[in-house]
Formats: C-alpha cells, structure tokens, sequence
C-alpha cells in the first residue's frame, strides 16, 4: 500500500519496448539498478512500468541497444497537476482542502463510550459535557489523567477508567464493578465488612482484615464478616500490636427469593382493520414540521411513532430529527386466553424478571417458580435459589465504641 501511494506521488509511465536487442536492454537496467515492474512480454517486444526519473536515465541505453522505448500510459500526481495547470481554481480547491483536512483532525468529532453496562452512554456524555468535553473541541484542551480522575470520583461504581485520544475519537473505556456490594466508607479509611443479604456463604476471598464467619456459615443482614481489626502476633504467640485496614473480600452469599404475580385470564384484543394514516415530519431545534394526515377521527387507535435523529459521528447528533406517525384502527374484542397462552405469558414475563436480577449481579442457582391457572386467573408463584456478592462496608466496631465513649466522657464533664 505505501508503495502505491510513493509510486503515484513520483509518478511513472507505463512504456511499449521493441527494436533489435530488448533483452540487453533488460539487462542494462539491471546493471544500472533501473527498477521495472509491471513487465510482460508481447511476442518479441515488452511493456514495463518505470519512473520518471527512471524513463530520463534510459536514453543511453536505448541508443545502445538500438531499441525504441515509447510511452503508452501517464500516471501519478506530476501528470495530474501538469493537466490541471491552468485552471487555478481547481489547485486553490485541492490546497483549501487540504488545509481545511488538517484544520479538522485538530478537533475532537467523535466521543466513544465502551465498557459501561449499567451506565448509559448519555449519562456519561451528559457529564462529559458538564466538565467541557464536548464534540468539536480542541484534542490538545483534553488532559486524560485529569479526566480520568474526574470520571473515577464522580462514577464510583466504576472500578477502572482509561481516557485516550485516537486521530479525531476520544475513546473513554471503562470497567465497572460487576458485584452487588457497595461502599459506606472511604477506601482510605478502616472498615468492616458486613452481610447485605440474609442466606449461607458459600465462597469467601479476603484480601485483607480479618475473617469472623466461614464458608458454610448461616448469617444475617448486617452481621459482621471481615473485622477491620488485623492483630499481629509476637514469638511467644501473643497480640504484640493491632492495626485497622479497609476490609476487603470477595464473598458470595446464596439466599431464596420469593416470586409471585398473577394476572386475569379475560382480557382485551385488538383486532386490526386495516385502515391506517401516516405522517412525515421533521425536528428542527424546538420546531416541527408535519407532512401528511395530523388528525384522524378512528374511535379507536394506535398511535406509533418511530423517529430518527441525524447525526455525523457515532455519538455527535445534529439538532435535527426525521419521524414518521402512523395511526392505526383497531376494534377491541373480549378474549380469553387459553391455558398455553396464559403460560405462555407467565412464562414470558418470568423471564424479564431473570433478567432484570441478572443484571444486578445475581445468579440464579435453582428456579423453584410454578405457573397455575385456576379459574379466571393465571399465577406464578414460588422462590429462586440466587448467589449474589451482597456485602458492604461500616466503621469499625472499635471505632464506633471509641465515639460513644468520647460522648459519654464529653456529657459526664458537662454536667
């Protein structure tokens, strides 16, 4: 590829060789190192492409070997320029272009989010723009330490942020934290670790304080799991001193969560007609302008609307927006569902609820939800089996005795 583009911006020309003595015009070339390529023979002549500083050295050689070299093809940007010499506007536009393609790659056209999940890209660009990051800025006004540590306090959820500057993209990637827990107190203060959740610890990681239950244990929300209080033992196996650290652990706490939701077997249908009106229109800032139908007089109807905002880079919009209305006349009819359709949707709307609690950072173990109808109503009902890191952090028990003893001593010398 880069070959191609020197060859075009040197220019070459493909020529037509015959006369008395081709191959010792190959030859000499070589000897001289003359590069060709492109070289294919037609009967007892050939034709080859060569540059054109290359076509200006072969002179003598053509005189030597008695052959004729005639040129059959111009390329490259010397022959362009060369046919456009005379029209001025032409090389003005080719210049301004160019310029203007420099002046543009200084700017900032595209904000890329990548990594975040339960944070919506808007979110994040919202606060971008809050903090002057926007489209259409100067690359050299971003500074990505400086972002990133602005992103890192302001999301908390998130454990790790990289900020980093590609051509005209600003690529922010982050890595959010994927458990349940959260955090009371200050990653640089002392804190315990406690159970969110009532249920068994089945895996338990510290990294650092001290462990007060174990894998298998029953606790319930609030008990304390890790204890900040870390003790450091002598040769004689005694306390020689003791220190408060951040608790930190992984621990995974399965409990059961109860299901249940239920809906009535009769229910309303939509039956179609077929008549239907639309409407085009367009967004221009706070002004819209409708092309078509606006009002129709169905007794009853749908209403749809589907819009497409226009936008130059993936997260960079124009101010600008296509939509189409679409009104739709339907008559209800009183329906019944039958036992599969009522499971049917039973089962459709357990799913969702999956997969809301999935996102959360739940894991579902064992799925003990059963699906009745009885009578005129449709139920789901039972527990889940679900894992979930549902832990956070607290002061210290020490210190939070220390406190009250400080308030204590503090009222005895009031009165």
């Amino acid at each position: 590829m880069l070959t191609s583009v020197l060859k075009f911006l040197k220019g070459y020309v493909v020529v037509h060789l015959s006369g008395y003595s081709p191959e010792r015009f190959l030859n000499l070339c070589c000897h001289h190192k003359i590069v060709l390529w492109g070289l294919r023979s037609t009967g007892t002549e050939y034709e080859m492409c060569m540059s054109i500083a290359a076509f200006r050295k072969v002179r003598p050689l053509v005189r030597k070997t008695q052959t004729k070299v005639v040129i059959l093809e111009r390329h490259g940007l010397p022959f362009l320029l060369w046919k456009y010499r005379r029209r001025k506007l032409f090389a003005a536009g080719a210049f301004f272009c160019m310029v203007l393609l420099y002046v543009m790659s200084l700017f900032i056209w595209n904000i890329h989010i990548e990594g975040n999940e339960s944070l919506s890209t808007q979110v994040v660009l919202s606060y971008l723009q809050e903090e002057g990051i926007t489209h259409g800025m100067l690359k050299r006004q971003i500074h990505g330490e400086e972002l990133e540590k602005k992103l890192r306090e302001h999301f908390t959820e998130v454990t790790w942020i990289s900020a980093e500057v590609k051509g005209t993209r600003l690529i922010v990637h982050m890595k959010e934290n994927e458990d349940a827990s959260f955090s009371l107190v200050d990653e640089k203060e002392p804190a315990d670790l406690v159970a969110a959740k009532s249920g068994q610890i089945i895996s338990m990681i510290v990294r650092a304080g001290t462990p007060v239950v174990h894998e298998g244990d029953q606790v319930q929300a609030g008990d304390l799991l890790v204890k900040s209080q870390v003790e450091v033992m002598n040769d004689e196996g005694m306390v020689a001193q003791t220190h408060l650290v951040h608790a930190d652990a992984d621990v995974k706490i399965q409990y059961r969560q109860s299901y249940e939701a239920s809906f009535p077997m009769d229910y309303v249908k939509k039956e179609y007609t077929g008549r239907r009106k639309r409407a085009l229109y367009l967004i221009l800032g706070n002004r819209r302008i409708t092309v078509g139908v606006t009002k129709v007089d169905y007794e009853y109807q749908d209403l749809l609307t589907s819009e497409v905002p226009l936008r130059i880079t993936e997260n960079f919009y124009l101010p600008v927006t296509v939509g189409i209305r679409t009104i739709k006349e339907y008559i209800p009819r009183e329906a019944i569902y039958t036992e599969q359709e009522a499971k049917q949707r039973a089962e459709q709307e357990l799913q969702l609820f999956f997969e809301k609690i999935k996102i959360k950072g739940l894991q579902i173990i064992e799925n003990g939800v059963k699906i009745e109808v009885n009578g005129q109503v449709c139920t789901a009902r039972g527990s889940l089996l679900v894992e979930e890191e549902a832990v956070r952090t607290q002061k210290p028990v020490i210190e939070i005795q220390e406190e009250n003893d400080q308030h204590l001593e503090e009222e005895r010398e009031q009165t």
